[in-house]
């Protein structure tokens, strides 16, 4: 598949300094690249940095953040801002093991602020420096949840009236942010920038087998795929020469690279998105 050239052009990988992100971030390194990593997690940062300096990336650097707040999302976002000012991808893959119902310092269920509301708000608060690179893309990875799997209660988002369960709350995520997807990309129509989602089963990555997951999600990331293969989907999409296909897509097998376009609900992606802009205003976050 032809290429974009992204020699010198500059990419944030959130999640960046373990798995599929890492993999992603050499990858574009090695085609010379300039990246940003963003973890918790400061020594896995700055090993990847220097295993991205190695593989040829034009600069390479590391900030560190918890996404699982508000105030560290935006801190994020004004660290992504400051280290360039056009942005050319952002991939986000950043999650955290657990195996009960943690609710945050924000009042916020802890999979939604992470693996929903962190990347949503991101997204809303990078887009003028997306736009300004002239071809910004953005690629959330996720697992290919159907709505019905998902189960989301788009009125009870913070599990107060129904009852927690580790499934319901990451399972959610995804489709969350696949509405996310959908209405960004109706909302930003007419700048250069292209959202897709890029599906993945099993990985065998650290968190996957961290001793806080759950047994089955530990069971099914000893036997996973390598982060390497599980990432080249996300690579095609932040790399391919021609964007069109990739607006408000997703990429609903690993094996096989067939971007689609989502056609959820378009009520359900509105209301998610008034209800996003809702929780942030409502703790100092203004999201455009």
């Amino acid at each position: 598949m032809t290429e974009r050239d992204i020699k010198n052009k500059n990419f944030v990988f959130i999640g960046g300094s373990e798995g599929m992100g890492r993999a992603a971030a050499l990858a574009l390194a090695k085609r010379g690249a300039s990246v940003l990593i963003v973890s918790r997690g400061k020594e896995a940062g700055n090993a990847a940095v220097a295993q991205a300096k190695s593989a040829g990336a034009t600069s390479a650097d590391f900030l560190a953040a918890d996404l699982s707040t508000i105030a560290g999302i935006s801190a994020a976002a004004e660290g992504i801002k400051a280290w360039q000012s056009d942005i050319h991808g952002l991939m986000h893959t950043a999650m955290s093991a657990f195996n009960k119902r943690i609710v945050t310092e924000d009042g916020l269920d802890f999979a939604f602020a992470l693996q929903y509301f962190a990347r949503a708000a991101l997204n809303r608060l990078l887009i003028d420096n997306l736009a300004a690179s002239g071809d910004g893309r953005v690629v959330q990875v996720a697992g290919n949840v159907s709505e019905g799997m998902a189960g989301v209660d788009l009125n009870d988002l913070q599990f107060e009236r129904r009852k927690w369960s580790f499934f319901k709350s990451i399972l959610g995520t995804h489709h969350l942010g696949f509405l996310h997807i959908q209405e960004a990309t109706k909302r930003w129509a007419d700048l250069p920038v292209s959202l897709s989602a890029c599906c993945v089963e099993s990985v065998k990555t650290k968190a996957m087998q961290d001793p806080a997951m759950p047994f089955i999600m530990r069971l099914m990331g000893r036997f996973g795929t390598s982060p390497e293969l599980a990432a080249r989907n996300a690579v095609t999409v932040l790399t391919a020469a021609d964007p069109a296909v990739l607006k408000g897509a997703i990429v609903r097998k690993s094996k096989e690279y067939k971007p689609e376009k989502l056609q959820l609900d378009a009520a359900d992606a509105a209301k998610l998105w008034d209800i996003t802009t809702e929780i942030g205003k409502n703790r100092g976050m203004v999201l455009s």
